[in-house]
């Protein structure tokens, strides 16, 4: 049953190649040069009968208009739906009362428009010949969406896959789990999980929409080549008629920093990498006096760029990461601090310490001159290059008459990053940089991290914590039964299988599979002949996407780059994966076993069994107490990106001419797809060409 994990680690190795996207080269520092001057059109501003907000902003050198609407109501407890109110704003794209979402999507394409719709919200932008056809799609599905059933639920299928696929990744884990802790009792704590998904019905959707979405709480914002009469014609027109009602408001106070440090550990088995994030709860808001000279701070803080202190530190100087950044979010309600970062386990404990003096650092030195103008420089150029975009400036209009800011407030902005001063740095960096009250979030390897953690927690404990933020009780150990041994847990999954003889009368094997990805259906073809041989294709619509063969002794892989050849330990491992029933040729394969431990997989308790290829891979089987069958298996792949884990659970095995087969194999990690098993043909007497 080997061959799985060949299959499984080559479909994602040609899919994560697809995704990886270049790095900027932060090596060449940008010279500071004087801020240029920019002006940002005036809004005007008008109100509905209904109680709609209107901003327009003219700007008549495109001949294009952008439409942004905010519903602009405060976070609700969404207790165990959560999700509900994010996927109101997704759906109410997917259809009306009149019109389905093929032809919302077939009739914005033909103008050319963009439509969008998002947690409570929606933007579009369309040519001005173009504004009418659009707005009576806009209005639409704004005023009659239907919300169908079969949208609700494929949504859902959506969320569980990223789900799925965000047990693996540390850096999603570490966000949300800091993101459940740092808003303990506030909306803004509730995460989703597969459960919340699941509870989640229409009927919550429909309420929700039904609810607060009131014109009477939500903002329309104009920007582009249109007049403030033919704007109030047009608002008037396509959502004069929304019926406005009163809209709840939610009552909760401001989340509570920690008392001291906290630590929390999530526990990545065997994790070669750990993932660090600093972060707290924060009031700060837009339009806040604090919040240019924060940007500031927090940009030369952890930005991203070379100068920027814990870059400089963490990779620069020490070598631990390929980048380490810091955040200072504003919001309405509450914002967040964070610190964050990838590092190697070994040097996980000073990473934390370095991250520790870097954030001291900036609440008490003040920074030099040089550095200051840097960094002011580098947001008047963010800030220059975000007006290119219409929703930047609808974005600003929208936050003038939510924040009350002065009118000038934004055409000044790059006057007010001048005016910053060293001192004022300094003192944002005291109020909002806080590592003494901070939740230090880890996720990484248990058994190497806990001692040396302790030292950064107030209390002198690590708080141990599942992917989800929820306490994990430390549970004892369960003892192996005398007598079992990873030898006997293989012995019993070969028994559960179908039994030694039945494996080895198998000469060859052909497996036809596929799996979906973006709504394309990908066919793989894999072939197995004793003792080694190995081939596999993978196609789409008929074309090949790639090809992979072994003869035992030569590998070669071809795909849309061309021909490749397989060496060095790649090949030796693909000998390993090569071999026909792998299992019973572990000892003269040269693979090491090694029983780790009793774990729970899906609320069963399974055999951990660690398997050692001679080149080092190391993969963790787990195997059903009871059944025998292998029920999940582990590979930690490591990256420029990061590392990942990725996981594939083996479900509805199925006999094949004496022999179980997993036909179902779940995919999460690097990417996330259902592997189906739709054929397995055995001794057909294959040809050694195909190999």
């Amino acid at each position: 049953m080997k061959k799985f994990k060949s299959i499984i680690l080559l479909v994602v190795a040609v899919l994560f190649a697809n995704v990886l996207f270049a790095q900027l080269d932060r090596s060449i520092q940008p010279e500071p040069g004087p801020a240029p001057e920019f002006k940002i059109g005036e809004h005007q501003t008008f109100i509905l009968d209904n109680g709609l907000k209107v901003i327009v902003v003219e700007n008549h050198k495109v001949p294009r208009i952008s439409y942004q609407l905010t519903i602009d109501v405060n976070p609700i407890f969404e207790k165990d739906a959560v999700g509900y109110v994010s996927m109101t704003g997704d759906l109410m794209r997917s259809g009306t009362n009149t019109t389905s979402k093929i032809e919302i999507d077939e009739a914005v394409d033909f103008i050319g428009a963009d439509l969008y719709t998002f947690q409570n919200g929606m933007y579009g932008l369309v040519l001005t010949k173009h504004k009418t056809t659009f707005l009576e799609l806009m209005s639409d599905v704004l005023l009659n969406p239907s919300f169908p059933e079969e949208e609700v639920e494929k949504t859902k299928k959506q969320k569980l896959a990223s789900l799925a696929s965000s047990k693996t990744n540390p850096g999603v884990i570490a966000n949300r789990v800091g993101k459940k802790l740092r808003n303990q009792n506030h909306p803004y704590g509730e995460i989703e999980t597969e459960e919340s998904i699941e509870n989640i019905t229409r009927e919550h959707i429909v309420k929700y929409y039904n609810t607060y979405y009131r014109p009477n709480v939500s903002y329309l914002v104009i920007v582009g080549d249109i007049t403030l009469k033919d704007a109030k014609k047009d608002a008037k027109k396509y959502f004069g008629s929304w019926e406005n009602a009163d809209v709840p408001k939610q009552e909760y106070q401001f989340p509570n920093k920690s008392i001291g440090t906290r630590v929390a550990l999530v526990h990545k088995d065997d994790a070669v990498q750990s993932y660090i994030n600093i972060t707290y709860p924060v009031n700060l808001k837009i339009g806040d006096k604090d919040a240019i000279p924060g940007s500031i701070a927090n940009n030369i803080l952890g930005s991203g760029a070379v100068s920027s202190r814990l870059f400089t530190n963490l990779r620069e100087d020490k070598g631990y990461t390929y980048g380490a950044y810091s955040s200072l979010s504003k919001n309405a309600y509450v914002g967040y601090f964070r610190a964050f970062a990838q590092v190697g386990t070994d040097v996980t404990d000073d990473a934390v310490n370095q991250f520790v003096i870097e954030l001291n650092r900036m609440k008490n030195e003040v920074v030099d001159d040089e550095t200051l103008k840097l960094f002011k420089t580098i947001l008047t150029g963010s800030f220059a290059r975000s007006l290119e975009d219409p929703q930047t400036i609808a974005r600003f209009a929208f936050n003038t008459i939510k924040y009350n800011l002065p009118k000038d407030y934004y055409p000044a902005y790059l006057g007010k990053i001048d005016a910053v001063t060293k001192e004022q740095v300094l003192q944002v960096s005291k109020k909002y940089i806080d590592p003494d009250q901070a939740i230090i979030i880890v996720v990484g390897d248990k058994e190497k991290l806990l001692e040396p953690l302790k030292k950064y927690s107030t209390s002198g404990k690590v708080e141990l914590y599942d992917i989800y933020g929820n306490p994990v009780k430390e549970e004892k150990e369960k003892i192996i039964p005398e007598g079992i041994t990873a030898e006997s847990v293989i012995q019993k999954y070969i028994d559960a299988v179908g039994g030694k003889e039945n494996l080895e009368n198998i000469q060859d094997i052909t497996i036809e599979a596929t799996t979906n990805m973006n709504g394309m259906e990908i066919k793989q073809k894999t072939y197995k002949k004793a003792p080694d041989k190995y081939a596999m294709i993978m196609s789409m619509n008929g074309n090949v996407m790639m090809q992979q063969a072994f003869n035992g002794e030569r590998g070669i892989m071809k795909g849309f780059q061309g021909e490749q050849e397989i060496i060095g330990e790649d090949l030796e491992n693909l000998k390993v994966d090569a071999a026909l029933n792998a299992e019973l040729k572990y000892a003269e394969l040269g693979v090491n076993l090694t029983l780790e431990a009793i774990e729970k997989v899906e609320n069963k308790d399974m055999y951990k069994v660690k398997v050692v290829n001679p080149t080092g891979q190391t993969t963790y089987d787990y195997f059903d107490i009871e059944s025998g069958l292998r029920v999940q298996s582990k590979q930690t792949i490591v990256s420029p990106q990061g590392e990942f884990t990725q996981m594939q659970t083996y479900s509805d095995y199925q006999e094949v001419d004496g022999v179980k087969f997993p036909f179902l194999i779940r995919i999460s990690g690097v990417q996330n797809m259902d592997l189906k098993v739709g054929k397995v043909s055995i001794n057909t007497d294959l040809s050694d060409d195909i190999f």
